[in-house]
């Protein structure tokens, strides 16, 4: 199973600021509360106290043991979220046995064994390809949105990434002073346990659109190969006998070196 990591959508700020962020969105709740009260109060004929109750239990959403959930699911005071009157947290144990055993099925469905089968053809052509490519080393640690490639050509490490019909490739990979958060057990109190893991980067060598790639991963793999031997060809290359155009590796002469 792939590695978990803690996404904090946070940023870089430092203590003092997420604190005076995090006071800034509690008032605008504390506001937005208030006033969802008021409307009820005013179109709904019922008192203060029962509004305020109404707005809590709308968007002070809790658990079954009545702790506070995080799901993105609940409503909040903001149109970016969904309506979450259906989130899991709430489900009893009978609901999550039925929805769980719908996952089962599903999985053990024709269109799920079709996928399982597409994937393993997938692998298996890929594996072949890089069975005659000496000096590479590839893995496609995702398939899809993004689709990610992490390796190594002729020694040199790499990074491809494709999300969204762009693609861009990064080479000679190196730990760039950033840390994710990867998950390792959950506390008693609910709370994530994580433990930090250094990041890499690299120079980006090219970009372009997903329409280069070709039909199937196995194109895939082979266009990030060329590209980055391209590459290292044409910046390894002498350009001797260049007029115009190298006659070794076919780079145009006025660009830049």
């Amino acid at each position: 199973m792939a590695d978990l990591y803690i996404v904090d959508f946070g940023g870089g700020d430092g203590e003092d600021e997420r604190a005076r962020k995090a006071a800034l969105r509690d008032a605008e709740r504390r506001r937005l509360q208030a006033a969802y009260a008021r409307h009820l109060v005013a179109n709904a004929a019922i008192d203060e106290p029962a509004a305020r109750r109404v707005v809590a239990a709308l968007f002070d959403p809790r658990d079954r043991e009545g702790r506070e959930c995080c799901c993105g699911c609940h409503p909040r005071l903001s149109a970016e979220h969904g309506d979450g009157f259906d989130c899991r947290c709430t489900w009893s144990d009978a609901r999550r046995a039925e929805e769980a055993g719908k996952w089962e099925g599903y999985w053990a469905s024709d269109t799920a064994v079709e996928l399982r089968e597409e994937h393993d053809r997938e692998e298996l052509a890929i594996a072949s390809w890089l069975a005659g490519q000496s000096g590479v080393v590839a893995e496609r640690t995702t398939s899809f949105a993004p689709e990610q490639w992490e390796g190594t050509v002729d020694g040199r490490s790499f990074y491809f990434r494709e999300r969204g019909g762009h693609w861009r490739i990064e080479l000679d990979l190196h730990e760039d002073g950033r840390f994710a958060r990867r998950l390792v057990d959950v506390a008693e109190d609910g709370n994530f346990i994580t433990e930090p893991v250094a990041l890499t980067s690299g120079d980006v060598i090219a970009e372009g659109l997903d329409s280069q790639l070709g039909k199937t991963p196995a194109d895939h793999v082979a266009f990030i190969v060329h590209t980055i031997r391209d590459h290292l060809w044409r910046t390894q290359c002498d350009h001797a006998a260049a007029l115009f155009y190298c006659p070794k590796c076919g780079k145009r002469m006025h660009e830049p070196a």
